[in-house]
């Protein structure tokens, strides 16, 4: 069951729910006509349409493009349509929703405004996402994201990349694409801490991954989905998220955690009365039932579940409700009743798939009146055009004129320009000298930052091979010969119990000589690469220490990391760790490695008590600069986000991965 979480990009410059709608229709009533009044004609259009009133929201909305048309305010025009389309898609409107949405992109055009245009490309992909018509979601959507990440305007950009996660889910030989901008969304509002955009992304990026059939990797989404949901206390997320949960158990065989996530799902229904909902708890308890073998058992829950789902009319759970009831029927030997419910499910089946031949047959016919309209606009288009050509070929002869007068009033400016202009100069390349000189010295600094790195592993390796080679197999033949000592000799008790605590002390000096050997260059890392070393890590931290620390990598293997860089990463990483550890107070910590073409995403997370990051800039200790000296050894780029009481995570960028 795939769940998607769709944007709508309002140009919005208010906070809608901020105010009730007592003092705005009082400040609404005795307010002048002009742009002011347009923006509180929509907000108080989209406080009636989050109550659901959608009536009075049009009748804002209307007036709000009155208004806008006789004050010749544009601006206000483009967010009507924006606002407008909105109400329009939730009636179903779908095509009058896209013309709207193509004169707000013709508007944004005519008055060149980019930012205008780009939010007005976003709306019209979503226009031909409700008809269905996905080549142009995408184009429109590229469209506006071009424009974003050019303005590194994160806000928007996680909404789109949701936006072309869920389009691309949609074809099916896309879903590859859908899960790169999926990725891409959940990236983004992590960095932005956006809590409901990142429950959306993870929604958006598990679907996609129940697409593509990788069950254990969405389980892993949607749990932390359902966490997130949790703490934010949004019902309808963790509802969501304990359907797509039950839906994963079954696909992956773990029936015993079927029933209390179940349970779970059928309270958070209730409370919020989602009839769906309980529906789907109901008949996963009766499921689990089933697959326990104790069919007298679930079969009440299954029958509740239809009795739900026939009053509320919810024909695809109807559908399958029947389908389990018939298989208990059959376990428990009535073939009579397997064979009814049966019939049951493949009617609902049949009527189901003729309501979708149907809706296609609607879309197509849509489609292609839509086609139509489009042809007339883009004729009327060229039209204006060669009228708007005979005005311009009237207007050049003036246009000339004028250029003459303001070429000899441009030449003046010129050289008065050009003679500021040289003493500007004059002053720029003493200070480019003076930034060439702080450069060459900071590229010095790093040059002996990666001198000394280089060097401290080569001695590491070298100091662990003398140390496990040499003095380890010295006392361990020290032990050999004391043990056989031990043996031959006849000493008193006293001095029998000296001699084994020598032997205890010579045990745990071999002990401690293999962990700082292991440390210094971790056996699993040179023989079995840097996943498993990671992994094996992890696995020590949480069995010697009170810290919780989970490892995650998505689409990364050990040959996709060049050999000089394998133990630089696994240091950075034990340097993070280490620092948690001693600093952070934390109780759980996440190292996840996302690889995306030929760029490793790393991010180190824990729940501690974190910090003010001005300490961490005025701090010049050796862990520090050994962290950030290493990341500038691969070419990577390091970020930290931190704040008293909210944790610390590490964000860390390595391009060209598999190259020196």
């Amino acid at each position: 069951m795939k769940h998607f979480v769709f944007y709508i990009i309002l140009l919005a410059c208010f906070t809608a729910n901020s105010q009730s709608l007592g003092p705005l229709l009082k400040e609404f009533k005795t307010a002048k006509e002009d742009t002011n009044k347009v923006l509180l004609m929509l907000e108080i259009g989209y406080v009636y349409e989050l109550d659901d009133k959608l009536d009075s929201a049009t009748y804002y909305y209307k007036q709000c493009e009155t208004l806008s048309k006789k004050i010749n305010y544009n601006i206000g025009l483009l967010k009507y349509f924006s606002y407008y389309s909105a109400i329009l898609n939730l009636q179903e409107k779908n095509e009058e929703g896209l013309e709207l949405n193509l004169k707000g992109v013709e508007l944004a055009k005519k008055i060149n405004n980019r930012f205008q245009l780009a939010c007005a490309y976003s709306n019209t992909g979503a226009s031909y996402y409700q008809l269905y018509m996905y080549d142009k979601t995408i184009e429109y959507f590229l469209k506006a994201a071009e424009y974003f990440e050019k303005e590194n305007n994160k806000k928007y950009l996680g909404q789109l990349y949701g936006n072309l996660a869920g389009t691309y889910s949609e074809i099916e030989e896309q879903s590859k694409k859908g899960y790169y901008y999926g990725l891409k969304s959940l990236e983004i509002c992590r960095e932005l801490n956006d809590t409901i955009g990142i429950e959306g992304a993870l929604a958006n990026t598990a679907g996609i991954l129940m697409s593509l059939k990788r069950y254990d990797s969405a389980l892993v989404l949607v749990k932390e989905e359902y966490k997130i949901s949790q703490i934010s206390k949004h019902k309808r997320s963790m509802m969501t998220s304990l359907v797509n949960m039950n839906f994963l158990f079954m696909r992956l065989k773990r029936y015993e955690d079927i029933k209390k996530c179940a349970e779970e799902l059928l309270a958070v229904s209730t409370e919020i009365d989602d009839k769906e909902g309980m529906a789907g708890g109901l008949q996963y308890i009766g499921k689990y039932y089933f697959q326990m073998k104790k069919y007298n058992e679930g079969k009440p829950y299954i029958l509740k579940a239809i009795a739900i789902t026939q009053e509320y009319k919810i024909m695809r759970t109807l559908s399958h409700c029947y389908s389990a009831l018939s298989n208990i029927e059959l376990a428990l030997g009535n073939l009579p009743e397997f064979h009814l419910y049966g019939a049951r499910a493949d009617s609902i089946n049949d009527v189901l798939i003729t309501q979708k031949i149907d809706r296609n047959i609607h879309e197509n016919e849509a489609k292609y009146s839509l086609q139509k309209k489009q042809d007339q606009i883009e004729t009327l288009n060229k039209e204006n055009e060669i009228k708007q050509l005979n005005l311009k070929q009237k207007s050049l002869l003036n246009l000339m004129l004028t250029a003459a007068i303001l070429i000899f009033i441009l030449l003046g400016f010129l050289y008065y320009r050009n003679t500021k202009q040289k003493r500007k100069l004059l002053l720029s390349e003493a200070q480019l000298q003076q930034q060439r000189i702080q450069e060459l010295e900071t590229e010095k600094k790093l040059l002996v930052s990666e001198s000394m790195i280089k060097g401290q592993e080569e001695e590491r390796k070298r100091l662990a091979k003398d140390l496990h080679d040499g003095l380890g197999g010295i006392l361990s033949s020290a032990k050999y010969s004391f043990s056989n000592m031990k043996n031959n000799l006849i000493i008193s008790e006293e001095n029998a119990s000296a001699f084994e605590n020598g032997l205890s002390i010579l045990d745990k000096s071999i002990r401690e000589l293999r962990r700082v050997a292991h440390n210094m260059m971790p056996e699993a890392l040179v023989k079995f690469g840097l996943n498993t070393a990671l992994k094996d890590f992890c696995e020590s931290i949480n069995k010697n220490s009170s810290l919780q620390l989970t490892y995650q990598s998505y689409d990364f293997k050990d040959e996709d990391v060049s050999q000089n860089k394998i133990s630089t990463i696994y240091r950075i990483i034990q340097e993070l760790v280490n620092n948690i550890i001693k600093h952070a107070e934390a109780k759980t910590a996440l190292v996840q490695f996302v690889k995306t073409n030929d760029t490793l995403s790393i991010t180190v997370e824990d729940d501690g008590k974190g910090f003010e990051i001005v300490i961490l800039r005025n701090n010049s200790g050796i862990g520090y600069l050994n962290l950030y000296s290493r990341v500038a050894y691969i070419n990577g780029k390091i970020d930290i986000q931190t704040a008293p009481g909210k944790g610390t995570s590490v964000n860390i960028e390595i391009p060209n991965i598999s190259h020196d």
